[in-house]
């Protein structure tokens, strides 16, 4: 009964990594004329190119058979609200709603959330690197062959264990940039943004959920994707790093709230008058 249910959390999780992709690059080309190309943008849908097609294989993968473990349920669980959260506000924006808001809230209870939400992360990394393997480990003592001969299976494995502990560093990296600016924005203006927590903590298990993968050493279908991830989470990090430090002039230097139309006069921040606005870089991407 288990496998079903993630199966299908899984492939919800999938479809929104494409739909949230192809939404960003959409408004990237859609609005560059007169907003400029969203780097950010650009990183969020290269990233759902690769996260987006491998949950939807994973999906499909527990929906026919394949076992599943209890951190990958615990993992995808927490990760569900918060990504449901940050598609809520992503589409309530698209259809000329609020989209993002702040959220007033007092650092000390966001602290003890961080850290219960670290606490199981890592209680839940731990309790899958000490799951016994089903058969001889094949790859640093953690990976598992499961396909093809063992040489063409070990180095799959291999390839998949590299490839996921890859992007459990760069996209964990991308959710500790994304937190400390919800930081920021609190010590400027007292005020959270609701996009800015979910998508931190979207980034966060997806982290956690790519060290579970690791773990599995999967040799099938995803292995592709996950490849492709690597470069994606490079650069996806980057353009999150440098939008970190005001080093870009991205969208989060031009503030857009609720529907994306056409500016009514020239805006303050185009040309050499360029000056920094809004302080949350994911209140649009």
């Amino acid at each position: 009964m288990i496998a079903p249910v993630i199966g299908i959390a899984t492939l919800m999780i999938g479809s929104a990594y494409l739909g949230l992709g192809l939404l960003s690059i959409g408004e990237t080309i859609s609005l560059h004329h007169y907003r400029g190309w969203s780097r950010f943008g650009i990183g969020f849908a290269l990233m759902a190119a690769s996260c987006g097609p491998h949950h939807l294989l994973h999906g499909w993968q527990l929906l026919q058979g394949d076992a599943v473990s209890w951190p990958t349920l615990a993992a995808t669980l927490i990760g569900l609200p918060p990504g449901l959260i940050f598609v809520w506000l992503r589409f309530e924006s698209m259809w000329n709603g609020q989209g993002d808001r702040g959220i007033i809230a007092s650092p000390q209870r966001l602290m003890l959330l961080s850290v219960v939400a670290a606490l199981l992360a890592g209680g839940l990394a731990a309790w899958n690197l000490a799951l016994p393997p089903a058969t001889e480990p094949s790859f640093l003592v953690l990976c598992i062959s499961s396909a093809g001969t063992p040489e063409t299976g070990d180095a799959l494995a291999a390839a998949s264990f590299v490839a996921n502990a890859f992007v459990t560093v760069t996209y964990g990296m991308v959710g500790w940039y994304l937190a400390d600016r919800q930081v920021r924005r609190y010590l400027s203006d007292g005020s959270w943004s609701l996009a800015g927590i979910a998508l931190t903590g979207v980034f966060m298990t997806c982290a956690l959920m790519h060290l579970i993968d690791a773990r599995a050493c999967s040799s099938g279908a995803t292995l592709a994707f996950d490849l492709i991830g690597i470069p994606a989470s490079i650069y996806f990090l980057w353009i999150v790093r440098q939008v970190h430090s005001d080093a870009v002039t991205d969208w989060n230097r031009r503030p857009l709230m609720g529907a994306a139309t056409a500016p009514a006069r020239p805006s303050p921040w185009s040309g050499a008058n360029a000056r920094s606005g809004s302080p949350d870089p994911v209140a649009r991407d």
